[in-house]
């Protein structure tokens, strides 16, 4: 049997003479010193970044550029409350304040004594201290509406001279309402604007205190008050928000008590009294028949 042969030897290097893929041009770099070409090595792999690199990249830029606009507008809307001036056009206003309080000096301002009793310390002064009762403070949270200006809501949490209430001053109807949280009912009596600002100059005072450069009058008025019974029924003579607030509960008109003549101690005169600041001096306001008022459900709802 006979096998044919071919040899392809030299035809087959004269077809690989040419290479099927053109070779990069290698740069070469000549050292200045030595005169010596200098090879310069081009990698073909180039690493590619992954898509999930990519996809994380993306995802903290956005966070971050989330967490900057939140956080710059509760900055803007935080220092905006205490902007002063014709050109702050605040709605409302909602905030807390600490209010000096010295329930047995009628004088000086608590402020002004606790300056004195700082800049001043001598022998006179510290004997004098002895004899100063302590200044407390008590904490309010006032709503005011500041554009408006028909209503301010001050609530007062319980303290040692004091029992929780909030105080609803309603502009419109010229009343003012003490929310008894405690015994669920409602006192009402006539806007004393002699001691209670209206809601825009009352934001501005804060304002003032809250910068430092305001000494509000915290002096003490005491009032001494008495229940008119029997409940209101119409509750159009107290006026919306009073009304509104007051919906579930007993309401009693309040009048200035023309005969004190209840004896009782010092611990029931304190749970029988309300405290509040509303712009000028703080006011307390002892009710001397209070028991008179049968706290429950308001008997026209539950009608």
């Amino acid at each position: 049997m006979t096998i044919a042969q071919q040899f392809l030897g030299k035809k087959g290097c004269k077809q690989q003479e040419e290479p099927l893929v053109p070779a990069e041009k290698v740069p070469t770099v000549k050292d200045a010193e030595e005169g010596r070409p200098v090879v310069v090595t081009m990698h073909a792999h180039v690493r590619r970044v992954s898509s999930l690199t990519t996809v994380c990249v993306f995802a903290t830029a956005l966070l971050v550029l989330t967490t900057g606009i939140i956080g710059g507008m509760y900055l803007y809307r935080h220092f905006a409350h205490y902007k002063v001036g014709k050109g702050a056009n605040l709605r409302h206003f909602r905030g807390w304040c600490s209010i000096p309080y010295l329930p047995d000096i009628q004088g000086e301002p608590p402020r002004q004594a606790i300056a004195l009793g700082l800049t001043h310390r001598t022998a006179a002064t510290e004997a004098s201290e002895m004899k100063t009762p302590k200044v407390n403070f008590f904490e309010e949270e006032v709503d005011i509406d500041i554009k408006f200006e028909q209503y301010e809501r001050i609530e007062v949490p319980s303290f040692e001279h004091g029992r929780r209430a909030q105080f609803v001053h309603d502009f419109v109807a010229n009343k003012t309402g003490i929310v008894d949280f405690e015994n669920k009912r409602c006192f009402v009596m006539v806007l004393n604007r002699n001691f209670v600002f209206s809601p825009r100059v009352l934001y501005e005072q804060i304002a003032k205190m809250r910068a430092g450069y305001y000494d509000a009058d915290t002096q003490t008025v005491r009032h001494t008050m008495q229940v008119i019974t029997p409940p209101v029924i119409d509750l159009r003579n107290v006026g919306t928000f009073i009304a509104r607030d007051c919906a579930q509960t007993p309401i009693y008109m309040l009048e200035k008590a023309t005969s004190p003549i209840y004896k009782r101690s010092l611990d029931s005169e304190s749970k029988n009294l309300f405290v509040e600041f509303a712009g000028n001096k703080v006011n307390e306001y002892k009710i001397i028949n209070i028991n008179d008022a049968t706290p429950g459900e308001n008997p026209v709802e539950a009608s």
